[in-house]
């Protein structure tokens, strides 16, 4: 997902104030504009914080976890350490180094412009990272079909996000000059883009789930489990996505929508490693039921009543 074109503020949120001499100085409305991405950056902060807990408990959790699966996670948190620094650097500059510069916010600067390709980035891992679940959970011959299909949307994201970014900086970063038809276009589509494919792999994963219960009590609890994760974590992303939208398209001349975009990129890094830290809460706690080492990025549940009954071990 990508920000959208920021309005001229400088224009729209100006409000003439007299001074202490008599005079008039220029003022800038800042609640519904640059307040709103400092709103942002906070419940970043807070939402990093998780992710550091998080990503720490992953490493002394999950030491058989392979290669694969634990850079993937150290690629994610790097980018959203990446991120966090990059829109606390943005904020810094306009409050701080260029405290009282009305016309400084009137552009968007290099710092807030570059973390919008870094959550496209974080926000295509994530998703490819749930896609491959489905496919490798999909047991028919068509498995390929759905990844076929989303694949080429989530690489979107990606190369759309940073056509956003380089365009915006080869403007000078003005807000009016990046305002243009087709960056409003490419951040609208985007936009979309991403909310869809959440949407679409939350959906589908929770479908699976449900098609792959058994009847044995002890399994088919490990699959709602495993469903009720899934909702909470696909879904967290596409609400901050969608509110995210709804938001830019009520208040198309503001910055309000930012309060709930610049914190997705740390959602998605939470979404990843929530849903591997719950693998035991998923197993009923049972040390006795182990992770398949050929393949980290599945989990693999052997219960103990199906194996009495002759069944064959399920991984989900």
């Amino acid at each position: 997902m990508i920000a959208a074109p920021l309005s001229p503020l400088g224009l729209d949120h100006y409000s003439p104030t007299m001074a202490s001499n008599g005079g008039t100085t220029s003022t800038i409305n800042l609640s519904n504009s640059w307040g709103s991405t400092l709103a942002a950056v906070f419940v970043s902060l807070v939402f990093y914080g998780v992710s550091i807990l998080q990503t720490f408990l992953y490493y002394e959790r999950f030491t058989e976890d392979s290669i694969i699966l634990k850079s993937l996670v150290a690629w994610v948190f790097v980018l959203d350490t990446l991120h966090t620094v990059l829109i606390s650097a943005g904020v810094w500059q306009y409050f701080v180094v260029h405290f009282g510069d009305d016309s400084f916010l009137a552009y968007t600067h290099a710092p807030l412009l570059i973390s919008i390709v870094v959550t496209s980035a974080v926000s295509s891992t994530v998703q490819s990272f749930f896609i491959y679940r489905i496919w490798f959970l999909m047991k028919s011959r068509f498995r390929w079909l759905l990844p076929a299909i989303l694949m080429p949307f989530v690489v979107a994201q990606l190369v759309l996000g940073a056509f956003y970014t380089v365009v915006a900086m080869a403007f000078q970063t003005s807000v009016s000059a990046v305002s243009g038809p087709l960056l409003t276009k490419a951040a609208n589509a985007l936009n979309g883009i991403a909310m869809a494919v959440d949407i679409t792999i939350t959906i589908f994963l929770c479908t699976l789930l449900a098609i792959g219960r058994t009847g044995f009590a002890d399994t088919d609890q490990m699959l709602l489990r495993l469903i009720f994760i899934s909702v909470n974590t696909g879904l967290s992303s596409a609400l901050f996505a969608f509110l995210s939208v709804i938001l830019l398209v009520i208040y198309p001349t503001d910055l309000i929508f930012t309060a709930l975009y610049y914190p997705l990129c740390t959602v998605y890094c939470n979404t990843l490693l929530a849903s591997l830290n719950a693998r035991k809460f998923i197993r009923g706690g049972s040390e006795t039921r182990q992770l398949n080492r050929q393949s980290s990025l599945v989990w693999q549940h052997t219960a103990g009543t199906d194996a009495d009954a002759g069944s064959e071990p399920m991984e989900v």
